[in-house]
């Protein structure tokens, strides 16, 4: 991807979603959420409610002009 190796996080048992508030306890479903986050650990973007098609060029464009 464009020289970017982004870390992935898997979460098997939900708590990293539970602190991002992105688990909707009651179906125990997960809302579609991006998080950019940092070299430091610091969340620097969040796109709520993704949709699939032209995510990645968002995606893209927002770690781009995080770099330059």
């Amino acid at each position: 991807m464009a020289g970017i190796e982004p870390p992935l996080l898997a979460d098997p048992d939900g708590r990293m979603c539970r602190v991002l508030g992105v688990l909707d306890e009651v179906t125990g479903k997960t809302r579609r959420t991006t998080f950019i986050i940092d070299r430091s650990g610091i969340v620097r973007y969040v796109f709520e409610a993704v949709k699939v098609p032209g995510h990645a060029a968002q995606v893209l464009e927002v770690v781009r002009g995080m770099s330059s």
